[in-house]
């Protein structure tokens, strides 16, 4: 593995880490506004 794909490698892993922290955020906003 080059140097090159490992950054990529990790910018993706940040992507779908973010994506699924904005996701479990929206689910827990929704479940204090909204009482579940």
């Amino acid at each position: 593995m080059t140097p090159e794909q490992r950054r990529q490698n990790v910018r993706l892993g940040l992507i779908l880490a973010s994506v699924a922290l904005a996701f479990a955020l929206g689910f827990a906003a929704k479940f204090v506004l909204l009482g579940g």
